[in-house]
């Protein structure tokens, strides 16, 4: 049973039994529905059930030369309604099942992310069809989480910085960290010298002020999955759905984290406090991403 089905309104789904009735309904009113020859004998299957807000599941599976499907795998999904530009793409098959992981250097975060490719089919036909294959450079990126609360925004007052020197922007920082991992070591100096001021503004601040007042959003790898997020972002837009087969009600919550815009999918039963335009989301997210490969 997937645990992230809760966030998208399957909260009661209990058993296997439970999941293969979603899955054949799933079958029977599909939204979307790609194949992709990958063997004389084989053809590979992905099966989308939107519901509404861009909310769904995937089912992943194979015909047979009987035309026989078996099912691999299902996975709920939230669908990014931002295109965002990622550095060298690069995709990982998971060992256990048709699924895959896509691995892009972010400079925004200055981190390396991992996050679970919604778009498989795209990318078989990618590779098995012998195309023209160029490095992805935009993905959508979407998030589902099961553990959230609300937290109020705060109101930035860069006269509260304590130096004469502003901190670098983002523009100027994305280039910073661009030449600093091609071996630039004036840009690794400049980032350095601009963590530690960061690192002395939030020393003083802290004495006085609460962490979620000082820090104004943040995106950290959370345990030892690899696609799995703490985050603290501002609330853009907000979404109410009903999921028309359970009736439970799910929030999808576009997001600003450190200058990226991504779409978080949650039950309503999972989150704490009245999400509001302004204020922010505090959470654990199973980060996912629909990858362009044209």
């Amino acid at each position: 049973m997937h645990s992230y089905l809760r966030a998208i309104g399957f909260s009661k789904l209990k058993n296997k039994r439970a999941q293969n009735q979603l899955i054949t309904a799933a079958l029977n009113d599909a939204t979307c529905r790609k194949e992709i020859d990958v063997a004389a004998d084989t053809r590979l299957i992905q099966v989308d059930r939107d519901f509404d807000g861009g909310l769904g599941i995937a089912v992943i599976g194979e015909y047979d030369m009987e035309d026989t499907l078996i099912v691999d795998h299902i996975f709920p999904y939230c669908k990014g309604s931002h295109t965002t530009y990622q550095s060298n793409i690069q995709i990982e098959p998971h060992t256990d099942k048709e699924a895959y992981s896509a691995v892009s250097d972010d400079y925004n975060l200055g981190i390396t992310l991992i996050y679970n490719l919604q778009n498989i089919v795209d990318y078989v036909r990618s590779t098995w069809l012998n195309e023209h294959y160029q490095i992805p450079k935009n993905v959508n990126f979407g998030a589902l989480s099961i553990e959230g609360r609300i937290i109020c925004g705060v109101h930035l007052d860069y006269m509260a910085c304590p130096y004469d020197k502003q901190p670098i922007s983002n523009n100027a920082r994305r280039e910073l960290i661009a030449k600093a991992r091609s071996g630039d070591m004036d840009a690794l100096e400049s980032l350095t010298l601009d963590d530690m001021d960061t690192y002395s503004l939030v020393t003083k601040r802290i004495k006085d002020e609460d962490l979620l007042t000082v820090v104004e959003t943040y995106f950290m790898p959370y345990g030892i999955d690899n696609e799995h997020y703490s985050i603290l972002g501002i609330i853009q837009k907000i979404e109410q759905i009903t999921n028309e087969i359970s009736d439970e009600m799910v929030y999808n919550l576009t997001v600003l984290c450190n200058d990226i815009t991504l779409n978080i999918g949650i039950n309503s039963l999972d989150l704490q406090g009245e999400p509001k335009i302004g204020r922010r989301f505090k959470g654990i997210i199973w980060l996912q991403g629909c990858v362009d490969f044209a």
